[in-house]
C-alpha cells in the first residue's frame, strides 16, 4: 500500500508540475504572432533574396522557381555562377506584368478608343488604301 501512495503524489506532483509549465506556455501564442510580424517586416526591408527567400516572397514552389530562372521568365542574378538572387524591386515588377483591367476600366478603355479612332478609318491588316 505505501507505494500506491507515493506513486499517486508522485504523479500528483509531475502534473502539478507540467501545469505550472503550460501556464508559463500561454505568453507563446503571442510570441509566435510577433513572430510571423518579423517574419512580413523582414522580407519588406531586404532588397536581395536568396533562392528560397524568393521562393516564400513570390509564394511559388521550388521547382516552379527553377523552372522561371532557366527558362530566362523571372529577372535573377548568379554573381559566381551557382548561387542565385534576385531583387526585390525586379521581383515586384515580376509579379505585376500582365496586369487584367476590371470590366468597367475594359469599359471605359473600349468608349475612349472608340471615340478617338472610328471603326471604319482604321486602317486592315497593313494593306494600303486604294486611292
Amino acid at each position: 500500500m505505501q507505494n500506491r501512495t507515493t506513486f499517486m503524489e508522485r504523479l500528483s506532483e509531475r502534473l502539478t508540475t507540467v501545469e505550472s509549465v503550460l501556464k508559463k506556455l500561454e505568453p507563446v501564442e503571442n510570441l509566435l504572432k510577433r513572430l510571423e510580424m518579423l517574419e512580413e517586416s523582414f522580407y519588406s526591408t531586404k532588397k536581395v533574396f536568396t533562392f528560397q527567400e524568393a521562393c516564400v516572397y513570390i509564394g511559388v514552389s521550388e521547382s516552379m522557381l527553377y523552372k522561371l530562372t532557366a527558362n530566362k521568365e523571372i529577372p535573377h542574378y548568379k554573381p559566381r555562377g551557382k548561387m542565385v538572387y534576385f531583387a526585390k524591386e525586379e521581383l515586384d515588377e515580376w509579379l505585376l506584368q500582365n496586369c487584367e483591367p476590371a470590366i468597367d476600366d475594359a469599359t471605359r478603355m473600349a468608349a475612349e478608343s472608340a471615340t478617338v479612332e472610328p471603326f471604319f478609318n482604321r486602317r486592315q491588316n497593313g494593306k494600303r488604301k486604294k486611292d
